[in-house]
């Protein structure tokens, strides 16, 4: 039945400068279902258990992305099967984002059943890549079977009490990105037989900078839910707000935009696969707090906006760090500049949240100039 479907691609079938397939941008652009529901309710209730809810939410819906977007890096194509899958994925996606309020607000049941088609696509397609791609077959047995294990515990979940099926999520939400760590062996031997090196392909990193693209696009979308254009003063804070997404872009496009990562081994290559993860929520929380700074003059929620605003662009300096020299990454230079910006930026609480806003965007400007040096030292 599979071989009538076609076959995906071997993982040594490499496409030197890959352009990324309509299909798989169209599968991007539903996330931009999971980033807004997610922001919306945030803004509607941002407690502390809301943020933790939030947090497994989007590792869930991200986790099935990361998955897919690396198994159709290494081995996609235009066959039926691989079209199937890809559309099938955004079919699950579409449906599980129904329950993600449920989730935020701690109800677990409809989401746990919204999410074992997914955990079955993907055991589906690491079983299918064990069956045609011998070089990458062990690993990927591995990834299926653990995926199996998840699937099973996820099936309790949906049998046991409301009240711990949390901890069923969040454990095997851990137990799928963990994989790589009982697999590591198996993918270290695999790639001293192929000789392949240990990267994130610049076309796997376009994918990450498309979702960060559209995590902006929602901060943008949602200013236009808080302003009042009438009022001269909620005019120019939604100017600000613009110019502020902008020059978040700009920084995050300056340091990865130039990047050409490769690594030591297989948990190296996915740590940094996960902060670019971890990144794109961070730039999701700035759009839930601007909106809130600019309904609100509360100094806790302005600082927690510099905080996380200051979290999104130390990950971007880390990122640049772990794949540019070891001697730039030990540099109390770049320490020294993260901990003067965070103490300006804090300072900007203090001002009324249009003045605090109009700073930042100074600020930003002036950061963005900095990484830009960075990059072109380290090129």
């Amino acid at each position: 039945m599979l071989n009538k479907l076609g076959k995906p691609r071997k993982i040594t079938q490499i496409i030197h400068n890959r352009k990324i397939s309509w299909l798989e941008l169209f599968y991007d652009l539903t996330f931009t279902i999971i980033i807004g529901r997610l922001t919306e309710g945030l803004v509607e209730d941002f407690s502390k258990m809301t943020i933790i809810n939030s947090i497994v939410i989007f590792g869930w819906f991200f986790w099935s992305w990361h998955e897919t977007s690396g198994y159709f890096d290494n081995h996609g194509n235009d066959s039926a099967l691989n079209i199937g899958i890809i559309n099938v994925q955004i079919i699950f996606t579409a449906v599980a984002a129904l329950f993600i309020p449920e989730g935020l607000a701690g109800h677990y049941h409809n989401l746990i059943w919204a999410m074992l088609p997914i955990e079955m696509m993907l055991i589906f397609v690491w079983y299918t890549i064990s069956h045609f791609d011998t070089a990458h077959g062990p690993a990927s047995k591995i990834w299926a079977s653990v995926y199996g294990v998840a699937l099973l515990i996820l099936v309790i979940g949906t049998l046991i009490p409301s009240r711990f099926q949390f901890w069923v999520m969040l454990g095997v939400l851990v137990m799928n990105f963990g994989v790589v760590f009982v697999a590591q062996n198996a993918l270290k031997r695999e790639y001293r037989r192929t000789g392949l090196p240990y990267v994130v392909k610049d076309s796997l990193i376009e994918r990450y900078g498309l979702m960060t693209m559209i995590a902006l696009g929602e901060i943008i979308a949602s200013l236009y839910a808080v302003t009042n254009h009438a009022r001269l003063g909620e005019l120019v804070k939604f100017i600000l707000g613009i110019i502020l997404t902008a020059l978040i872009a700009a920084v995050y496009y300056q340091v990865i935009g130039e990047l050409h990562i490769k690594l030591r081994s297989p948990v190296q290559t996915m740590a940094v696969r996960w902060l670019f993860l971890i990144e794109i929520y961070f730039v999701l929380l700035d759009g839930v707090l601007l909106q809130l700074v600019l309904t609100s003059e509360v100094l806790s929620v302005k600082v927690t906006f510099i905080m996380v605003l200051f979290v999104s662009l130390l990950l971007m300096w880390v990122i640049q760090q772990l794949t540019i020299a070891e001697d730039s990454f030990k540099s109390p230079r770049g320490i020294g500049f993260f901990t003067i910006e965070l103490i300006i930026f804090l300072v900007t609480a203090l001002f009324p949240s249009i003045w605090m806003m109009a700073a930042i965007d100074l600020l930003l400007f002036i950061v963005n100039f900095q990484y830009h040096q960075r990059v072109e030292k380290a090129i």
